[in-house]
């Protein structure tokens, strides 16, 4: 249950998360509307990318970045960092991602937090995650969260940290629900409650964290916060081993577990 490793650029895994590069344009469920129907280069922009038209996306975007369209800026700094129909560009990713971000464009604030935690500057780093977090941003919500838990550009507060990630799991946001139930089994930042430890557990095991559905089977495997069952300890047990988490499979050899 400890806070391992560093910032991550999916939100997958144990570490901070970045928003997906691809997932801007056609998964993330954010439309700049008004913004799109008043600049044509965005607008044809969106067609060309759908298209795969790459080098023709960028370009569009690249007008209407220029003059001053966040949505686009932010866009063509994706396609500068994946390299994605212009050459990779750390340089020009940075520079447009960050015209972005002083817009107030959330998911630009976000990603610029996680360049400036690469770089090693933790308080710029959770600045700008803090912006990005107050726009309702789950996973900035997280690694604010994430931030306070290890006291990286900030002072450490366990309660702080509470704060965020239930802000980021009422969202449904897997890594928060799971970092959320191992500060109740530790009683850090709130109430120790094995009872809640598993709610939090089971919701980010069904939302597929591995390791949280590894953490569920050995509450039920104990009986903990839950009911012993034998059934469903052996069922998460499983669902994390099938995800590769190393500690579940080898649970899964040691205690003879078999498929029904």
């Amino acid at each position: 249950m400890a806070d391992s490793g560093g910032l991550r650029h999916v939100p997958a895994g144990t570490g901070m998360a970045l928003q997906p590069r691809r997932a801007s344009l056609v998964a993330r469920g954010r439309r700049d509307a008004a913004a799109a129907a008043t600049n044509p280069h965005y607008e044809q922009g969106v067609l060309d990318y759908a298209a795969r038209n790459l080098e023709a996306a960028a370009a569009n975007f690249l007008l209407a970045a220029i003059q001053g369209h966040a949505e686009s800026q932010y866009l063509l700094s994706t396609m500068y960092d994946a390299g994605e129909g212009v050459p990779q560009d750390n340089a020009a990713a940075a520079l447009w991602e960050r015209k972005a971000a002083e817009q107030g464009h959330a998911y630009a604030q976000a990603n610029l937090s996680f360049r400036h935690y690469q770089a090693g500057d933790f308080d710029e780093a959770f600045q700008w995650c803090q912006r990005a977090a107050h726009s309702q941003l789950a996973w900035a919500q997280y690694n604010v969260g994430l931030m306070y838990r290890r006291g990286e550009g900030t002072v450490q507060s366990d309660s702080e940290a509470a704060r965020w990630y239930r802000l980021a799991a009422d969202q449904g946001f897997a890594e928060a629900e799971a970092k959320l139930a191992d500060l109740y089994c530790l009683g850090r930042g709130v109430p120790l409650s094995d009872e809640l430890a598993a709610t939090w557990y089971g919701r980010a095991a069904r939302h597929g964290n591995a390791e949280a559905q590894f953490q569920l089977a050995q509450l039920y495997s104990t009986g903990q916060g839950v009911e012993h069952d034998y059934v469903q300890s052996r069922h998460w047990m499983r669902e994390a081993a099938l995800q590769g988490h190393a500690q579940a499979a080898r649970e899964l050899l040691e205690r003879g577990y078999r498929d029904p």
